[in-house]
């Protein structure tokens, strides 16, 4: 099955690597508005793909069947919806879509088409916090108080640089992810300030974000692109604390060299979504990155605002 990468920032690489790995994917053409950038990754981790600076362009010059987009978020809807009009099957990088507007069109449009739209939650699915939230959900007896504490160092922030929000838009969204694991009840309200951090860097900021959900339960997010004297591993620190009930988790400072990364394990199965809906099965709702991009559209708007913010509800796929 041959793939298209629109998008060569730092990212593209690791999708490139394990891309290029998979037997049942050819890599046959990047994309890159910067032609450079699009040739450099080809040299780099796929010789025989097709520099281009569209998707249009590389869609001409090779018969693609899937696209992996790793544009920045703002591109994200746009990018997805040109890929399944042109009825290829879609692997994205989060968020989905920064409105559920937007991601609910793409899901419905991905129905239609009978194609694939797959988001990327690789945090979400790391092995050993899903080990974690197996555990608080078995012994859990009612609300959940939980925090998430996570600053990143980013030596190469690319499109960060000029993303309004940055911490929000682009770091929050994994802790929206997360917290489904753990609390399965609707978010209801957000309020949420971030701020810039310019003398450390032009992307860098501190975010603190509260998500108040249905059930009672409560989300404590606190994070940041810093520098290296506040940074945290980039899945953070999680605790939860409820009735009877106290638990937290960190990552271990070594992971184990055996273990597949999160992040490959991930792409795999994203692949494996798009092999089954090609050999019939129906496409997947995409209720996790609907709930996310729920949850990020009201933080933007409580974050722009200064004033809380009511959480979207998501649409449910339709018989």
């Amino acid at each position: 099955m041959k793939v298209v990468i629109v998008g060569c920032g730092a990212i593209a690489d690791r999708w490139a690597r394990v891309l290029t790995a998979d037997p049942r994917v050819e890599v046959a053409a990047v994309v890159d508005p910067d032609l450079d950038r699009a040739e450099q990754l080809a040299a780099r981790r796929c010789p025989a793909a097709v520099p281009a600076t569209s998707l249009r362009q590389a869609c001409t010059a090779v018969e693609a069947k899937l696209v992996a987009n790793l544009t920045p978020p703002q591109t994200h809807a746009a990018v997805s919806r040109e890929a399944l009009a042109a009825d290829l099957h879609v692997l994205t990088e989060k968020p989905l879509a920064l409105r559920v507007a937007e991601a609910a069109e793409l899901a419905e449009l991905a129905r239609a088409n009978r194609r694939a739209l797959v988001v990327m939650h690789n945090r979400a699915r790391d092995p050993e916090f899903l080990a974690f939230t197996r555990q608080v959900t078995a012994a859990r007896r009612g609300p959940l108080a939980v925090t998430a504490d996570v600053a990143v160092d980013l030596p190469n922030p690319g499109f960060r640089r000029d993303q309004p929000l940055p911490v929000t838009t682009d770091l929050a969204v994994h802790a929206f992810d997360q917290v489904q694991a753990l609390v399965s009840a609707a978010p209801a309200q957000v309020t949420a300030t971030e701020v810039p951090l310019p003398f450390l860097g032009a992307h860098c900021g501190l975010a603190a974000i509260t998500v108040a959900f249905a059930d009672g339960s409560v989300l404590c997010y606190r994070g940041g692109y810093t520098g290296r004297g506040l940074a945290t591993t980039a899945v953070g620190t999680w605790r939860v604390d409820g009735p009877d009930l106290a638990a937290r988790w960190e990552p271990p400072e070594q992971p184990s060299s055996v273990r597949t990364p999160a992040y490959q394990q991930c792409i795999t199965a994203m692949v494996d979504t798009v092999q089954a809906v090609t050999a019939g099965a129906a496409p997947p709702w995409p209720t996790l990155a609907l709930r996310s991009v729920a949850m990020l559209q009201a933080t933007l708007t409580a974050a722009t605002t200064g004033r809380p913010a009511d959480v979207p509800p998501i649409p449910r796929a339709q018989p």
